[in-house]
């Protein structure tokens, strides 16, 4: 995994800048000048400073007494690079005991429990920035989006993951109470809202098809999903009528036939290799020929031409999904249209599934959102000190 090396370094000689105005919690002090009061030793855990100096400042209004610190020093008793070499271990797929293991070994003694409460908090302010950059009005041309599943305190939960196909960009991470029509449609309407997307791209569940016409956008069908399991299913259907034929069993239902359904096969393999979008009418034709093929009867395998019935249906409903990359093009005849839902499923993988595999599944919910925006959020992130500044806010 791809992620930008840069740790933040503990810089005793120079102190954070005094705040604007007094920090006394709880009250609303407008007191905006401060005198220094005292110098204090301070230990810390870092990789090459073990202590440093923080300074003690009083409020002239209300008296009230702060300290500011060493660049890179908190008052935790770790530094801000300790921090994020934590973060980072367990991002590049260690373990907590691992990372507690490694650390130690480097001098600096940390528990898993620490660790942990590290990797949760960039986790919370990754997805927060994903959400605030969702919100601040990001337009998003092409939506990807594409459902899996992960293990939460043993249950299964489902995960979909939005993102800016253009860009290559992920933009949300979130877990669904289920994959039904219901719950596609209401989420896909609110990221259609946030994003004013114009086409949408996925898979090939009935679901996110019925999502795109309520919401009206423009769907793309994953061709990759679609055709090869269209010519295995062309190829399943012309052996066994072949094979019929052949012990001279062959059916003929009304006026179909199995040489009729031989050719028609034939003619439908050359149309799904071409997917132009011309053919919406030879496979209406072929729709209508098979529409009477009778259904089986209870209990009993569908026939070849049943079968034939119900892929000349789909076919005919989704063409023009399928082929939606070819029609809807640039206004100078340019395609920007991905064929696939490849680049979703790349981002499943990279930002769910790759750490998700080396654990025994999630505790709690919280961290199926966290994790992957943490991830995802560095990942993605051009600037080299990302995690540095996400764990300083």
């Amino acid at each position: 995994m791809r992620l930008t090396l840069f740790l933040p370094d503990v810089n005793a000689d120079v102190m954070k800048p005094l705040p604007r105005h007094c920090p006394r919690p709880g009250a609303s002090c407008a007191g905006t000048t401060f005198h220094r009061h005292s110098r204090v030793g301070k230990a810390i855990r870092d990789t090459k400073v073990s202590r440093t100096v923080a300074v003690r400042y009083q409020c002239t209004k209300c008296g009230y007494t702060f300290r500011v610190y060493p660049v890179g020093v908190t008052r935790r008793q770790q530094s801000d690079r300790l921090c994020c070499l934590s973060v980072l271990l367990w991002n590049l797929g260690l373990s907590l005991g691992c990372v507690v293991v490694t650390v130690r070994a480097l001098g600096c003694p940390l528990g898993r429990t620490t660790v942990y409460e590290n990797v949760c908090v960039a986790g919370q302010r990754a997805r927060r920035r994903m959400r605030e950059r969702l919100r601040s009005g990001v337009r998003v041309r092409v939506l990807g989006m594409d459902c899996t599943h992960v293990k939460v305190a043993g249950k299964d939960k489902v995960v979909v993951q939005s993102i800016d196909v253009m860009a290559g960009r992920t933009l949300e991470v979130e877990v669904l109470p289920g994959e039904d029509e219901r719950t596609i449609v209401r989420y896909l309407s609110r990221m259609a809202k946030l994003t004013g997307a114009e086409v949408l791209v996925t898979d090939d569940a009935d679901a996110f098809k019925t999502a795109a016409d309520t919401v009206g956008l423009k769907h793309q069908v994953c061709q990759q999903h679609v055709v090869p399991n269209t010519l295995r299913l062309v190829a399943e259907i012309a052996s066994d009528l072949l094979g019929r034929q052949d012990a001279g069993t062959s059916e003929k239902p009304g006026d179909l036939s199995s040489e009729q359904a031989i050719e028609d096969l034939a003619s439908l393999e050359t149309i799904i290799l071409a997917r132009a979008p011309s053919s919406q009418a030879d496979l209406e034709v072929l729709q209508q020929r098979y529409q009477k093929a009778p259904p089986p009867s209870r209990g009993k395998r569908a026939d070849s031409f049943y079968r034939m019935r119900l892929l000349t249906m789909d076919l005919a409903e989704d063409w023009s999904r399928l082929t939606l990359n070819d029609t809807y093009r640039e206004p100078d005849g340019r395609r920007f249209l991905p064929a696939t839902n490849n680049a979703s499923e790349q981002r499943i993988g990279h930002n769910i599934k790759e750490r998700y595999r080396t654990m025994r599944g999630y505790k709690t919910t919280s961290s199926v959102r966290r994790v992957p925006a943490l991830t995802a959020f560095l990942r993605e992130a051009n600037d080299p000190r990302a995690l540095a500044l996400l764990l300083a806010d």
